[in-house]
């Protein structure tokens, strides 16, 4: 192999992982999983613990069991959410929001997951 085979190989390999790292940049951002690591995790675990109770609180205060009713009630936790993440210096995006509050949603009892996704999407 010429030097100049070597070199051609070697930018091709740079530009490939400049393209790559571009791509895994751009997917993390948009779903907010660079947050995740900025705003700390022991922040984000703290977060989460503490919506535990407040999701279901709320839950079983306010929902029915209508699943036309959860957007509402979905964008009313995540208005909470992202009030309780403030008040402890975290500043997520609404899709990692969501991603907690899903999470969150899992361990109440008569709240099917189905039903949650489906709202999930409709809430912007």
């Amino acid at each position: 192999m010429s030097e100049r085979s070597v070199i051609i190989i070697v930018l091709a390999v740079v530009l490939d992982l400049a393209i790559t790292f571009s791509i895994l940049a751009l997917v993390f951002r948009k779903r907010g999983l660079f947050q995740l690591f900025s705003a700390g995790l022991d922040k984000v675990r703290a977060l989460s613990a503490e919506a535990q109770e407040l999701v279901g609180n709320y839950v079983r205060a306010n929902y029915s069991g209508n699943p036309d009713d959860l957007p509402a009630l979905i964008e009313q936790l995540l208005v909470q959410l992202d009030q309780k993440a403030r008040e402890r210096g975290i500043t997520l995006e609404r899709p990692m929001l969501k991603v907690i509050l899903a999470q969150t949603l899992r361990a109440v009892d008569g709240v099917p997951m189905n039903d949650v996704q489906a709202a999930l999407r409709k809430v912007a």
